[in-house]
């Protein structure tokens, strides 16, 4: 990493950066490191009376003011230390060794603003979808300035909080309406597809399917929209020309492009035939196409729109994969997207085998069974004094530790996550 200190003055749009001159709590940022997109991030750190940053030139714009100046200094990376094991065993417990090492990825953040703030974005995106479903639904007329807002906010709001949005999709209350499903298909969609290197385009073109994939089940009586094992062939052929009517309904007022009228002609084809509609080639479906149908099948599990019984996100991952490996979904995007989005997801409450409470807070890709938890009571439930950070990759001596048992509900057993987390920022 190549780092600089440069002044104020000398920020632009374009540039990481990666520290600061002062306490990242006298700062609305939820990260330490981040890309400077807009003349208002500049602003924000200019009212926190920030003088000087650092950036990093590898992932960002440098300052070219001058070649080599007094207020550009380059920073080597730090050292890593090795502490010889006898001294660190002896300045330390066991149980203070296993809470060590937070993984870079989770360094810096501010869970509980974080949460606190995609929380409120993502009731405005909600807002949004509902207007514009609404008003396809009642006019047949779509809304695409608005599209195009809700659209851009999913593109740019889901960087770097990919975690909070995935924690607020799992633990919404689920609704019956359209727009509650299509903004989280939407939203994971383009998160996968960032995730297998797909291009902002497609991306853009993943966003819009995702929220007007299934605007044909307007078009659907309501009575057929129920538990599809509780339908007729008959009704049951109707639902199956949802994505037909919803295509037919969309190019009446307004015009998409081929890429997003082939995502939704194709997010219900199956590879292995079973899907629908019947008349397409599944080897002939293009990747995009087979993220659409895997996102919509695992958020399909969780609401229990089909089913009518909701599914763990535990429960749901099972599914997919064995639908994977069955080669009904793509078993290589099946294994991606279960390492997006973990098996136990971050803001998660779990119960540890020694009684002990935490929160995930970051996902280990190496080892999806043990992430990192913010730890919050203790062995008899009681509330810790302050949070501590728990990792499972340092176990004591003999190699074992304690193992997560459950995951809980947190408005079951009185835990209120962003209070939980308000006043922890990750070292």
């Amino acid at each position: 990493m190549a780092k600089k200190l440069i002044p104020i003055s000398s920020v632009k749009v374009g540039m990481y950066l990666c520290g600061i001159d002062k306490s990242w709590l006298d700062t609305p940022f939820l990260r330490h490191c981040f890309l400077i997109r807009s003349s208002e991030d500049i602003t924000k750190l200019q009212h926190c009376g920030i003088q000087v940053i650092t950036i990093d030139t590898e992932h960002g714009l440098d300052d070219t003011t001058s070649t080599k100046s007094e207020h550009q200094i380059e920073l080597p990376d730090p050292p890593l230390l090795d502490l010889p094991r006898e001294k660190a065993n002896a300045s330390i417990s066991p149980e203070e060794a296993r809470i060590q090492h937070l993984p870079e990825e989770v360094q810096g953040k501010s869970l509980g603003g974080e949460l606190t703030s995609i929380t409120q974005t993502r009731l405005y995106m909600l807002e949004g979808v509902k207007d514009i479903l609404e008003t396809l639904s009642k006019t047949g007329g779509l809304a695409v300035e608005q599209v195009n807002q809700v659209i851009q906010s999913i593109l740019a709001d889901t960087l770097d909080h990919e975690e909070a949005y995935i924690h607020l999709i799992r633990t919404r209350e689920f609704s019956p309406a359209l727009y509650d499903h299509a903004l989280a298909v939407s939203t994971l969609s383009v998160l996968l597809g960032r995730g297998v290197g797909l291009t902002d385009a497609e991306c853009q073109n993943l966003a819009i399917a995702g929220l007007l994939h299934d605007a044909g089940l307007a078009k659907i009586p309501q009575a057929i929209q129920r538990s599809l094992h509780e339908l007729s062939d008959s009704e049951l052929g109707i639902y199956q020309s949802h994505p037909k009517r919803g295509l037919d309904l969309l190019m009446q007022q307004s015009t998409l492009s081929e890429q997003v009228q082939t995502l939704i002609r194709e997010h219900h084809v199956a590879l292995d035939g079973s899907g629908y509609p019947t008349n397409i080639d599944p080897a002939m479906i293009q990747p995009a196409s087979r993220i659409l149908r895997l996102v919509d099948e695992y958020d399909e599990l969780l609401s229990g729109h089909h089913s009518g019984k909701p599914q763990t996100v535990r429960g749901a991952l099972q599914s997919i994969y064995q639908q994977g490996k069955k080669g009904v979904l793509d078993a290589e995007l099946v294994g991606k997207f279960i390492n997006l989005i973990g098996i136990y997801p971050t803001y998660s409450l779990v119960e540890l085998s020694t009684g002990e409470r935490g929160i995930v807070t970051a996902n280990s890709r190496e080892n999806l069974l043990h992430p990192t938890i913010l730890l919050i009571q203790d062995a008899a439930h009681q509330p810790l004094a302050e949070p501590i950070p728990f990792n499972f990759s340092v176990l004591g001596p003999d190699g074992q530790g304690p193992e997560i048992v459950k995951i809980l509900p947190p408005e079951e057993v009185g835990v209120q996550l962003d209070a939980a987390l308000e006043d922890w920022v990750t070292l």
